[in-house]
């Protein structure tokens, strides 16, 4: 056995996949001993996500060597609807095998779901993505962030994000009108209904709304989103897995 894998909520992994699956269509998990990763470009090369699934995270995990297993992600998402909300999943890949098998086990063990899944070859280069300083990072409640991408998107097809000490204004332009929202830093006694905002210089920039929408799909991982702007670099939109200590997908 190459890769053993026991994740206790099968729902995060699900939580991921749902994520993902209207940016990339086949993707590379790299596996090594520290964990899972993904590195996948959309279609038109406008958004890379990074998944970072830490061996931490799960309740065991062996991988003998480093492999790269290439997976749909449809049916991945297919295979990963079958498990219930307390279910753990048990993952397997055997050496030079052309399937990955599931395992979907309820929370009282009288249930238990076998899945194979075929491997595919997927081309794809690992990119080093570099560490960014952004001027600019904004903390906020993932669940507003996806109310605003969402509202907006009916205005418009980009929006404006300009951030300043004063907070955070995110604004659309469009045939209809225009719509904005601003959030002022504010302090709240849990994390995730908190907006704080780290400013070195104020920093306003423009994104396609489309993206935006599919980035703010992953709020269920985390009760948190983190933000980084800069004046000529991509905005990253980042989300721990439920706590930093599992990873991240951003």
């Amino acid at each position: 056995m190459v890769l053993e894998a026991h994740l206790q909520q099968a729902m995060l992994l699900k939580k991921v996949v749902d994520a993902m699956k209207d940016l990339c269509k086949d993707v590379n998990f790299d596996c090594s001993e520290k964990g899972l990763q993904v590195q996948s470009m959309d279609s038109s090369h406008v958004a890379l996500v990074s998944l970072l699934l830490r061996e931490s995270a799960f309740s065991e995990f062996k991988c003998d060597r480093p492999t790269s297993l290439g997976m749909n992600v449809d049916s991945l998402g297919k295979i990963l609807k079958m498990c219930g909300q307390s279910d753990s999943l048990k993952l397997r890949w055997q050496n030079d095998a052309d399937i990955v098998s599931f395992q979907c086990e309820s929370g009282e063990d009288d249930r238990i779901a076998d899945f194979e899944l075929k491997l595919m070859q997927i081309e794809s280069e690992h990119m080093e993505i570099p560490e960014q300083q952004y001027k600019v990072v904004a903390k906020l409640p993932s669940a507003e962030f996806q109310k605003i991408c969402r509202d907006l998107k009916e205005f418009g097809e980009t929006m404006q994000v300009k951030a300043s000490k004063e907070g955070i204004t995110f604004s659309v332009q469009g045939d209809m009108g225009a719509g904005n929202v601003m959030l002022k830093p504010r302090e709240a006694e849990k994390p995730e209904e908190k907006v704080t905002l780290t400013v070195h210089e104020p920093v306003s920039a423009t994104f396609a709304l489309r993206y935006l929408v599919n980035f703010a799909k992953a709020a269920p991982l985390c009760g948190t989103v983190e933000l980084g702007l800069g004046p000529d670099a991509p905005l990253l939109v980042r989300y721990n897995l439920e706590n930093a200590d599992n990873g991240h997908m951003q």
